[in-house]
């Protein structure tokens, strides 16, 4: 801010697995797809807009954005000026009644369990997984920097990538392989079942024996 850098977050990752609180991070611009941790559809997503953008320039010109808009029987006396604040950014067509319905009642869910019981839910499923991965030869980032519901295993030398991925597809187990390491992200529908079925795998695969 010294300098008159916008602090701008994209939270897609975390926004509703953890808490964030717009007031103490004071960013100028929060933006969040709503297909991951928000529970929501695809093609939405959500912005919060500080008042450095109050009278910004939206990137998608759209009738809907202009002032006035909302009286579809004066649409005739089209208007420049945008909507006051935020309201100008939004999508174009964004009265969607196929997919808003569905995003407000994800959200209304996530509110309801709140972000701070989600992330100790999840942090409590991930603990001992991330324990048997480090025990059976897997690299995990230190806790203090990583979140429990995103993360990292670095499979250890000479881990065959196809047999791993075979044994993944027989357990029903869906993580992302990324070269050398599992993208692991558990969530609220997963349980302690799910989570010892992966370290299973995990153990098979680096040839180690499970306690």
């Amino acid at each position: 801010r010294e300098v008159g850098a916008a602090l701008v977050v994209d939270a897609t990752q975390s926004l509703g697995a953890v808490p964030f609180d717009v007031s103490a991070v004071r960013p100028d611009l929060l933006v969040s797809a709503a297909y991951k941790w928000l529970m929501g559809p695809y093609s939405v997503a959500f912005g919060w807009f500080g008042p450095r953008f109050d009278d910004g320039v939206p990137l998608e010109e759209t009738w809907i954005a202009r002032a006035g808009s909302e009286d579809f029987g004066g649409l005739v006396d089209y208007q420049d000026r945008y909507q006051p604040g935020a309201v100008r950014y939004d999508v174009g067509e964004r009265s969607n009644f196929a997919l808003l319905p569905g995003a407000v009642a994800a959200l209304d869910l996530v509110l309801d369990w709140t972000p701070t019981a989600i992330s100790g839910y999840i942090a409590r499923l991930s603990g001992p997984l991330l324990s048997e991965a480090r025990r059976v030869g897997f690299r995990v980032e230190d806790d203090t920097w990583r979140s429990p519901h995103l993360f990292g295993l670095r499979m250890p030398a000479g881990v065959d990538l196809v047999g791993l991925k075979s044994r993944l597809d027989t357990a029903q187990i869906s993580v992302s392989i990324r070269g050398t390491s599992l993208r692991v992200s558990p969530n609220v529908y997963n349980d302690k079942g799910d989570v010892s079925a992966l370290a299973g795998v995990l153990a098979d695969v680096s040839g180690a024996s499970r306690d």
